[in-house]
């Protein structure tokens, strides 16, 4: 395991990741963070005595040899372009809409690039991680940050990458149903409540058994009864079709940004 790794770019992801790997450093001895945002950056070191705020991204790549590229697409060229990164550089790209050859050609002179796909759960260790190519570092640091989940080629990587979106409308889901509980005279905080838990039983069965998902759905739907009904309505009101629809639009936006 490396004893040091860095972060360009300190956001809500970058957070997660350190929050995980200091619960239990794993001989890991140094973290150094980008100062862009200041305020995430000055909390994570207040916090956490491994981690160390660098004077600029420069420093961060000097200091470590494992890099993590933990920003915007829209700015990723630019801050890429003004890293100096040598054959001794390891890096762990998270920009969702930049593949492997985009990324070769800003950072042509690194020993590897790797993409991942770290989810704001991993601070929980709760969070699986998408990797391509299946890099063992990658694998063994993220790993018991949830899962880590080797994509097989980087199309299929594109596509789990584009799962990744449904995690807001997950939430929108559940606050349409506690709005809904609470105008019928539930109040908000216990229909947040039971429906958390209901959701959390729910994605541990399915985490737990085998069966595909039509098949569970089958089993929790009793013929003629309610779970039946409300499944049938959603799709004659083409709502799951919608999701389809929407994840094409996700994927279209990964690969052609």
């Amino acid at each position: 395991m490396t004893e040091r790794i860095g972060f360009i770019g300190t956001g809500t992801i970058t957070e997660a990741i350190v929050s995980g790997l200091t619960a239990e450093p794993r001989g890991l001895r140094e973290i150094w963070v980008s100062p862009r945002n200041q305020e995430t950056a000055s909390r994570l070191s207040d916090k956490y005595t491994l981690v160390r705020v660098g004077r600029d991204n420069q420093e961060v790549a000097d200091r470590c040899t494992l890099l993590c590229l933990a920003i915007r697409p829209r700015i990723a060229e630019d801050v890429l372009s003004k890293l100096h990164l040598g054959p001794t550089h390891c890096v762990f790209s998270f920009i969702a809409t930049w593949n492997l050859e985009r990324l070769r050609v800003l950072m042509p002179d690194v020993a590897d690039i790797v993409r991942l796909a770290p989810l704001p759960m991993v601070a929980q260790a709760m969070g699986p991680t998408i990797v391509f190519p299946a890099n063992p570092v990658a694998i063994k640091l993220f790993a018991p940050l949830g899962a880590a989940i080797p994509a097989s080629d980087e199309k299929a990587f594109d596509c789990l990458f584009a799962s990744t979106a449904l995690m807001g409308s997950f939430f929108a889901t559940l606050e349409s149903h506690a709005i809904w509980l609470q105008d019928k005279g539930i109040p908000y905080r216990d229909a947040r409540a039971y429906l958390a838990s209901l959701f959390s039983g729910l994605a541990s069965t399915a985490k737990a058994r085998f069966e595909t998902f039509a098949e569970l759905s089958k089993e929790f739907s009793t013929p003629g009864g309610l779970n039946e009904q409300v499944t049938a309505d959603l799709e004659r009101a083409g709502a799951l079709n919608a999701q389809h629809l929407a994840l094409d639009r996700v994927l279209d936006r990964i690969r052609n940004p």
